[in-house]
C-alpha cells in the first residue's frame, strides 16, 4: 500500500542499513530502557492467548519478547520496506514467521483492514507522523485492554534538537518531520477513549506511558 510523502521519506531514514544496526544493538543489549518500561507493566499480567499489534514495529523486538511471556499472535506494521525484510528475518530465525503478520504501509491509512488485538504499542512512532490526534485515535479503536506508547519529553533540549533537525531535512527536500507532544494532550486523547493511565516512567529524553481499557472492550 502507498503511503504519503511523509511516510516515503521516512523510509530513506529507516532503511535496511539503520534495521541491521539496530538489530545488532538489540542483540547484544536488548530492549531499549524506554522500551523496557513501557512493557513492564504488561509483563505482569497474564499474556496467555493475548494479541498484539505493534505499530511501528521496527525490528520486530517488542514482538519476540511478548512471545516469549505468552502471547499467541502478533501484527507488525511498518512504513519502511527495509525495516520489514530485517523483521521478518529475523522472525524466521524465531521460528516466529507464521504467528507475526506483517503489513506494509501507513497504519492510519490499514487500519480499517486490521483486527483489534488485546495489546497496542506505538513505540517512538507518533513523534515520527504528522497526524498524532489521527495516529492515537486510530491506535485506541484497535486497543482492546492495553495500548503503550513512548514519545519524547517536551523538554527545551529535545525542542530544540527536533527543530534543528527538521530544518535540515527541508534542506534535504524531505518531507519527513519529527514532531514533540504535550504529555498532557496525548492523556487527554487517549483517556477520552476510555483508557485509564496504569503507567508513567521517564528517562532523560523519552516518556514510555501504558493505558488499560476501562471498559475491559474495543470501544
Amino acid at each position: 500500500m502507498a503511503c504519503c510523502n511523509h511516510c516515503m521519506d521516512a523510509e530513506k531514514i529507516f532503511n535496511e542499513k539503520t534495521a541491521l544496526r539496530d538489530v545488532k544493538r538489540y542483540h547484544k543489549k536488548g530492549l531499549r530502557k524506554s522500551t523496557r518500561l513501557m512493557l513492564e507493566p504488561i509483563r505482569n499480567d497474564d499474556l496467555g492467548n493475548m494479541t498484539l499489534l505493534d505499530i511501528g514495529g521496527g525490528i520486530g523486538s517488542i514482538s519476540f519478547e511478548l512471545f516469549e511471556m505468552g502471547i499467541r499472535k502478533s501484527t507488525h506494521v511498518d512504513a519502511s520496506t527495509g525495516y520489514l525484510k530485517i523483521a521478518k528475518k529475523q522472525a524466521e530465525e524465531r521460528n516466529l514467521n507464521r504467528q507475526i503478520e506483517f503489513r506494509f504501509g501507513d497504519f492510519v491509512e490499514l487500519s480499517s483492514d486490521l483486527e483489534s488485538a488485546d495489546i497496542v504499542t506505538l513505540d517512538r512512532v507518533i513523534c515520527c507522523y504528522p497526524d498524532r490526534e489521527k495516529m492515537i485515535e486510530n491506535a485506541a479503536l484497535k486497543a482492546k485492554k492495553y495500548i503503550g506508547l513512548v514519545y519524547p519529553r517536551d523538554r527545551w533540549g529535545a525542542n530544540l534538537a527536533i527543530t534543528i533537525g527538521n530544518i535540515w531535512f527541508k534542506m534535504q527536500g524531505s518531507d519527513f518531520r519529527t514532531f514533540i507532544h504535550r504529555p498532557e494532550d496525548v492523556d487527554r486523547q487517549i483517556r477520552n477513549y476510555g483508557f485509564s493511565l496504569i503507567n508513567k516512567s521517564q528517562t532523560l529524553v523519552w516518556e514510555a506511558v501504558v493505558y488499560q481499557n476501562v471498559h475491559g472492550s474495543v470501544i
